[in-house]
């Protein structure tokens, strides 16, 4: 029997259960997201590898290097061409005086200039003997230089050709030519080559043997009058 002083404790019903909130939801969705097999057909990008970066390196620097050895040896070259290069040439292949007009009287033996390798020769145009002037009134150059094979030609007074003396006669195969320089015999495809003749106002001559002339029939007519 129960004591009527005690009282009973009313039962307190349960509370419902409350709902996932969306924090829930979506660990939820995380962590089934980590569970999925990835996509096997998928293709992975590409990477560069170091081993590609170090080639890249090393050709770059590779060309850097050859490149700038190739610009100091180029500049190092023309230095050395600016240096050699021949300035105010002295002797053949520039200007080499030849006395004065005064020096030279007409008609007489060429007289030879070995600086400059030619012969200098003051022609008479009365001289009229087949090795003399060719009818030329003035002064000529002639490259001793025989135009055959290169062998130096002298001025022979006394050598006779069809009896005539005095002629340019190469020594090497025979060659022969007159006073100014017209070519009468031998293997020489061409009378002997004039250089250019240069005369100031005191009669001082200068003879530029830079400047050559291919010999020819007509030499007679290239002289320099004075």
């Amino acid at each position: 029997m129960t004591n009527e002083t005690e009282t009973e404790t009313p039962e307190v019903p349960e509370a419902p259960a409350t709902p996932s909130t969306p924090t829930d939801a979506w660990r939820a969705a995380l962590s089934s997201r980590k569970t999925e097999v990835a996509n096997p057909g998928a293709v992975p990008a590409a990477a560069v590898s170091s081993l590609e970066t170090d080639v890249s390196r090393r050709t770059f620097i590779q060309a850097s290097f050859w490149g700038g050895l190739g610009l100091t040896l180029l500049g190092s070259v023309g230095t050395l061409l600016d240096f050699l290069y021949p300035r105010n040439v002295r002797g053949f292949g520039g200007p080499v005086p030849a006395g004065n007009v005064k020096d030279f009287a007409k008609g007489s033996d060429p007289k030879q200039f070995s600086e400059g390798q030619f012969w200098m020769a003051n022609l008479d145009p009365t001289e009229s003997r087949p090795g003399g002037s060719g009818g030329a009134d003035g002064l000529i150059a002639l490259w001793r230089k025989c135009p055959h094979l290169g062998c130096t030609v002298p001025w022979i007074s006394g050598f006779d050709y069809e009896g005539d003396k005095g002629w340019y006669r190469c020594p090497c195969h025979g060659s022969t030519y007159t006073k100014a320089g017209v070519r009468v015999f031998g293997p020489a495809p061409r009378s002997m080559d004039t250089m250019k003749i240069e005369i100031d106002s005191a009669g001082n001559i200068t003879v530029q043997t830079g400047t050559i002339t291919p010999g020819g029939p007509d030499n007679p007519t290239r002289v320099t009058k004075i």
